[in-house]
């Protein structure tokens, strides 16, 4: 009995992973489309690089509205972010595509820019970035808006908060953890 119950969690175990790298496998896809079609993504010039379109603009790649790409050089981030996102009754977890970031509100041009992440995945070490550690954003234009880490805490439910970017994600315990960052 226990040897069948053991097989049974190493082939779930087995599932997960499967299924997890499958849809890594999509975002990776989607980054190397993105890489053609975003003018100098991932070049650091250490200053924004100007001022995008607000609402932010889109493309359609295998299925997915793409804004443009979140990056986060100290946890080696390089990810899709996903059009649209979720309302206040949808889970921060569950609601986010894996691999992927989600925008759930505000923009780049006018602040309190959120985005959220599943604490899976994409944000499994969000609670490791301090203040000071350096984040960016890239639009599909190529407009790239360089953030610093300023602070972390929780909500109860979803705040814009003062941050110019929030990086999102659900806790374990009922509340949402937030990433505040300032633009550079």
């Amino acid at each position: 009995m226990a040897a069948i119950l053991l097989a049974a969690i190493l082939a779930f175990a087995a599932y997960r992973i499967f299924t997890s790298h499958q849809q890594g496998g999509k975002a990776e896809a989607v980054m190397n489309q993105l890489e053609s079609i975003i003018p100098g993504l991932g070049q650091d010039t250490g200053v924004s690089t100007g001022q995008g379109r607000d609402p932010l603009a889109a493309v359609s790649i295998e299925g997915t509205d793409i804004v443009g790409v979140l990056e986060i050089p100290s946890m080696d981030i390089q990810a899709p972010v996903i059009s649209g996102g979720m309302t206040e009754d949808e889970d921060a977890e569950t609601g986010t595509e894996p691999w992927f970031a989600s925008h759930i509100g505000g923009s780049p041009v006018q602040g309190h820019f959120m985005l959220a992440g599943n604490k899976a995945d994409l944000f499994s070490g969000i609670a490791g970035l301090a203040p000071g550690d350096k984040v960016a954003f890239t639009d599909i234009d190529g407009v790239r808006y360089n953030y610093t880490v300023m602070t972390q805490y929780h909500l109860k439910k979803w705040d814009t908060g003062d941050n110019d970017l929030l990086l999102c994600t659900e806790s374990d315990d009922d509340t949402y953890f937030v990433v505040g960052c300032s633009e550079e």
